[in-house]
């Protein structure tokens, strides 16, 4: 069966990527989910100048646990087996190193946002993503 890595940013789009994993883990498809949280590097941010990197790593650690909490809460109520993580760097970039870490098959990820600034965005993500990786990358619309 299939380890899924789904990035999950709080966004009603990653929550679907969710809930399409969840109905592969209750369709016996899937065996484990890893569901991951990438946070951008705040070290060359403007932030830094008025905030200590502690202080701005317990935001995005706030941040981060915001935007897992749904997703828990789908793949609870599916019963499903699952790991967070939380990692900080490039998104696709480390996305695509998680992947590769935790020996997963697939990433599972949500599509764009409806703005056109953000398909543009998430595109140019997915598309990145789908290179830098070396497992499949399914989009949920």
């Amino acid at each position: 069966m299939l380890r899924l890595l789904v990035p999950v940013n709080g966004s009603e789009h990653a929550l679907d990527a969710v809930r399409y994993a969840a109905h592969l883990f209750l369709d016996r498809c899937v065996s484990d989910i890893v569901l991951l949280n990438v946070q951008g590097p705040i070290e060359h941010g403007r932030a830094i100048a008025f905030h200590s990197v502690s202080a701005l790593r317990e935001i995005g650690r706030k941040q981060a646990e915001a935007a897992l909490r749904k997703a828990r809460g789908i793949l609870d109520d599916a019963g499903a087996h699952y790991v967070t993580q939380i990692e900080v760097g490039p998104v696709a970039r480390t996305i695509a190193q998680c992947a590769a870490a935790n020996q997963c098959d697939a990433i599972v990820m949500g599509t764009a946002g409806r703005s056109l600034i953000g398909t543009l965005v998430a595109g140019r993500l997915s598309n990145r993503l789908i290179r830098m990786s070396a497992v499949p990358v399914t989009l949920v619309k």
